[in-house]
């Protein structure tokens, strides 16, 4: 289970099931419509999706890929969104239901992957970090339930940032936070008691009863916490039963947000296993202003990191 963000055309991207923008009649629309047809096969296709008739708003239905069958495209699965037209007619529901019904499809079909486009910011108009946020709703719950991979296809990285409003947010947040390597800390370092220091340091919580205690204090499910981290269970296993196993940074990154720690117990966490925020990091500085603005969603971490050209927490 995964959750990637990727640049290519959907057409072109290797995963057993896509999601097309499509229109409720059986015809060939605008935009991903146009596109996944002439790819697929527009005669093919197009006589296939008259079968099926009208697709309602909010609903989805599939078809055989066709010519796209060459790049590992298993199915197409025709979902039909609503145009945006100030929030009050229904839009929000339709926009939801087209995640949940096209995934629910991608599950009865045994997808191991699916690719979907970041639905209605097209020609449907939909606000863009409004569409995004349904996106991460329905993206995050089908996750939890469902082993499958689910990839968000954008086309163009350089004119296009996946979420507007937050890109500029980090931005003020990191010009004002983010220390150059070259700047001195003035602090003077103080002597300190040596053995004092191993005692308290002996008396500390070792990482793996940290992480435990965390679990134990907010009541959850081991498995609610490593799918949360994007963490198979197998290393979720590794690292709660070895004492003297220390993950990666990024991974307790990652359990300090599915754990959604306020900020001074998330650096308590980073320090359980021996690492702090560092000032001169852009990725550390990003994540830093997620745990400070509540974002733990790691989708919606993912989003702005992928924004800011840093490497996303989801597996490579």
């Amino acid at each position: 289970m995964a959750f990637k963000i990727i640049r290519n055309d959907i057409t072109k991207v290797h995963a057993d099931a896509i999601v097309n923008t499509a229109n409720p009649l059986p015809i060939v629309g605008s935009g991903t419509d146009t596109a996944v047809y002439e790819a697929a096969g527009r005669e093919e296709l197009l006589e296939c999706r008259k079968k099926i008739g009208v697709i309602e708003r909010g609903q989805s239905a599939w078809t055989p890929s066709f010519n796209l069958e060459k790049n590992g495209i298993k199915y197409i699965i025709h979902t039909v969104g609503k145009s945006y037209r100030g929030g009050n007619h229904g839009e929000e529901n339709v926009l939801h239901s087209c995640y949940v019904t096209a995934l629910k499809i991608a599950s009865e079909l045994n997808c191991k992957s699916v690719a979907i486009p970041l639905l209605a910011t097209g020609h449907y108009c939909f606000p863009k970090d409004l569409a995004l946020q349904i996106a991460v709703d329905e993206i995050s719950r089908f996750l939890i339930e469902h082993e499958v991979d689910v990839f968000l296809v954008v086309y163009d990285s350089e004119s296009y940032k996946i979420s507007e409003k937050l890109f500029d947010d980090v931005e003020d947040f990191l010009s004002d936070n983010l220390k150059s390597t070259e700047e001195k800390d003035d602090n003077q370092i103080v002597p300190i008691d040596l053995d004092a220091f191993i005692r308290t340091s002996n008396d500390t919580l070792n990482f793996q009863n940290t992480l435990m205690l965390h679990i134990a204090e907010r009541k959850l499910e081991n498995a609610t916490v490593y799918k949360k981290a994007y963490i198979d269970k197998k290393f979720f296993s590794k690292i709660i039963s070895n004492k003297d196993y220390v993950p990666k940074k990024h991974t307790v990154m990652a359990l300090g947000l599915a754990l959604e720690l306020p900020l001074s117990e998330y650096e308590e966490f980073l320090a359980s296993a021996g690492y702090a925020f560092m000032p001169s990091s852009r990725f550390d500085m990003i994540i830093k202003f997620c745990v400070m603005n509540h974002i733990y969603n790691l989708i919606n971490v993912d989003v702005l990191l992928y924004d800011h050209g840093e490497e996303c927490f989801s597996p490579s």
